[in-house]
């Protein structure tokens, strides 16, 4: 009985991590009145690729995602409208433990696999993914463009930095995260402060 309870134990430990140790992460409310007004915020959008270390704590993510395409009516609809209201892109979001699917309905994060998808140095990375099973190409990319820039006007009006990338290592990272044959990752978002804001921060 004990080398049987202890096989099972070396079989749990050498499972994959989504399955031995899958997480929720529960996001917390959007703050509404937080950030620029929309036309200061345009006037201070730009691409940024340059990062500080600081993490982005979990208000400031839950207001993220919120921005990029959470739900704002109660019939389910999203921040960012899509063709017929397929809402066929999906966000995963890339911390340093791993990558997570945005459940926009539950405002929660489920995890999706062990590894680090985050590219040019952010702490926080999302990767735009359009199902293409659910609506055509042509609106897929049209979507996934609103959505893109939900996040830069977000980054632009709390300061902080991102820009719309398309490169990165799509085929491995569709793997990693179990994707189906019809999801197709079309952008991804480095998110993070700029060196810049943390320097005027330590001043006052």
């Amino acid at each position: 009985m004990k080398k049987i309870l202890f096989a099972a134990a070396a079989l749990l430990f050498t499972l994959p991590l989504a399955a031995a140790e899958a997480k929720t992460i529960e996001l917390k409310k959007p703050q509404l009145q937080k950030g620029l007004p929309v036309m200061q915020a345009l006037a201070q959008r730009k691409s940024v690729r340059e990062f500080s270390a600081k993490e982005l704590d979990i208000q400031a993510l839950s207001n993220l995602l919120w921005a990029a395409s959470g739900v704002n009516r109660p019939d389910g609809k999203r921040t960012a409208p899509s063709a017929m209201n397929r809402q066929e892109i999906d966000i995963y979001v890339c911390l340093k433990d791993g990558a997570y699917f945005y459940n926009a309905p539950k405002n929660i994060l489920e995890f999706a696999g062990g590894t680090d998808c985050r590219l040019i140095g952010a702490p926080v990375t999302l990767l735009l993914v359009a199902d293409t099973g659910k609506n055509s190409e042509r609106w897929a990319a049209v979507d996934t463009g609103i959505v893109s820039q939900n996040i830069s006007l977000f980054c632009a009006g709390m300061g902080l930095a991102t820009v719309p990338r398309g490169q990165m290592p799509a085929e491995e990272f569709h793997k990693a995260l179990g994707l189906k044959e019809t999801q197709k990752i079309i952008l991804n978002h480095p998110v993070g402060y700029t060196k810049e804001a943390l320097k005027t921060e330590g001043r006052k």
